[in-house]
């Protein structure tokens, strides 16, 4: 019997490097509840309640400096610094506030998918319609029947196969593992489910597998073939692999993974110099020449220094106190990771100093982000492909488009530019379309008008600021009589 739970073993191998990615950008809480995962005991092999009890103390002291975590929103928030381009017909506009059916927008929902690529190198996102033969356009427009996006972690996605049928290589099955949850009176049970979409003989398929009363083997409980507009089943499973290089099948490296491993080192670093300070850091008294009785009557009466405290000591005795000298070690070790760090990307640890012309930073932001512009354009991609479907289902016309910002430098406008763009524009050297998406660019448009937007408003609104209307009062007065 066939077993829906198997993996692949490309999926298997990347688990290790998937959860080291995902604790780390998660945060401390994250790194130190895997102990021994990242931080290992010293003297492990010493199974004592005290080696215990001091790993604990070990583990507590150590700081972990969340440098992955805070790479990735620092990227993230690159990429939307600029609302991204939404194009799509009239009947997908819902997308702009429920692409998935919960209440995520496309916008929410693609940050992410933008986040998990980074972590991953890998997302997926699906194309879901509603099971029914057909639909009319009273159910779409009133929300019955919607074409929704699901994003899935890389994580979800426990096995797929490609078939070439014709020329193209395409995706004849994927597995999607999932939840599912049960009322249990005031409160839910949650149990896996597994999503099946397959290509047989050419119909897009999609099964439920679940277990009997969350038990046993899982068993198909629901089966429907998604359909066009016009009622045809597709001949194509409407989910699209988003990846770090590009958007096929196979795993992609994770763009945070090199920086996630030294930011462990760093952790281990800390953990080593921590303790380093715990243990040698504190001065230590000693005493020289006392008898017997001296070490008993001082440790009755207790110990006091400082200048106006009274040491007595028997004669010929001595006191001093012993400083270790610093432990540079590990704290070099440390500093050492951090520009390590820096080099990988992770700009929000230190800011340069050195001052830059405007070409050079430029030029340097552009190589730094060479590979987010990469992961930032296949996002794009896939979206755009499952706006495509979406429309399709819906049988809407018209073009469908989402672009990510790839500009991560902020964009300043002078004046010079900005006659000169109008003036192109004038002379026909530059489309009225080109020049709406250049003061989108640098925000002197609301970045969600449309095109026809921005022209009804300027047909609406005449130029100037129609000074001759001023009613002497500090008001003005409108010559046609309108309120």
């Amino acid at each position: 019997m066939a077993d829906v739970q198997y993996q692949r073993p490309e999926y298997e191998a990347a688990q290790a490097r998937w959860r080291l990615v995902r604790d780390v950008c998660k945060g401390s809480e994250a790194v130190k509840a895997a102990e021994q995962r990242y931080l290992p005991k010293p003297n492990r092999h010493d199974t004592s309640k005290e080696n215990a009890e001091r790993y604990e103390s070990y583990l507590a002291r150590a700081v972990f400096y969340n440098a992955t975590g805070r790479t990735r929103d620092g990227l993230v928030g690159a990429v939307f610094r600029v609302v991204p381009t939404l194009t799509v017909p009239a009947l997908l506009d819902y997308m702009t506030t429920d692409a998935n059916g919960a209440g995520i927008s496309v916008y929410q929902q693609s940050q992410t998918v933008l986040a998990d690529v980074l972590e991953t190198g890998r997302a997926l996102i699906l194309v879901d319609f509603p099971a029914v033969e057909s639909a009319s356009r009273a159910d779409m427009q009133s929300g019955k029947a919607r074409a929704t996006i699901t994003a899935y972690p890389a994580e979800a996605v426990i096995n797929w196969r490609t078939t070439k049928i014709g020329a193209r290589h395409l995706l004849s099955l994927a597995v999607l593992r999932e939840t599912h949850e049960v009322e249990d009176g005031f409160g839910v049970k949650s149990y896996p489910q597994y999503r099946v979409l397959s290509l047989r003989e050419g119909v897009y398929t999609v099964d439920v597998w679940r277990q009997a009363a969350g038990e046993g083997a899982f068993e198909i409980a629901e089966t429907y073939n998604p359909r066009r507009s016009n009622g045809a089943p597709w001949g194509e499973i409407t989910a699209f692999f988003v990846g770090a290089q590009n958007n096929d099948t196979s795993i992609d490296e994770s763009p945070l993974y090199d920086l996630a491993e030294i930011n462990i080192g760093h952790y281990r670093n800390s953990a080593d110099y921590e303790d380093s300070v715990f243990l040698v850091g504190q001065p230590q008294v000693y005493m020289a020449g006392l008898e017997e009785h001296w070490v008993k009557m001082l440790e009755d009466k207790g110990i006091y220094f400082g200048s106006r405290a009274i040491l007595p000591l028997p004669q010929g005795g001595s006191a001093g106190i012993l400083q270790a000298q610093p432990n540079i070690l590990a704290k070099e070790a440390m500093d050492a990771k951090e520009r390590q760090m820096v080099a990988l990307g992770a700009r929000l640890i230190e800011k340069g100093s050195a001052t830059k012309t405007a070409t050079e930073a430029a030029s340097d932001n552009a190589a730094e982000h060479s590979v987010l512009s990469l992961v930032a354009s296949n996002v794009s991609e896939a979206y755009t492909k499952a706006l495509q479907c979406a429309a399709e289902f819906m049988g809407a016309t018209g073009e469908c488009v989402y672009e990510l910002n790839q500009d991560f430098i902020e964009a300043r406008l002078d004046p010079q530019t900005l006659t000169a763009m109008v003036e192109a524009w004038q002379a026909g050297a530059l489309t009225q379309s080109g020049l709406f998406k250049q003061l989108r660019r640098f925000g002197l448009e609301d970045a969600e008008k449309t095109d026809d937007a921005l022209r009804e408003e300027l047909e609406n609104n005449p130029p100037g600021l129609d000074l001759d209307k001023d009613d002497g009062n500090g008001g003005t007065t409108d010559p046609v009589g309108n309120a």
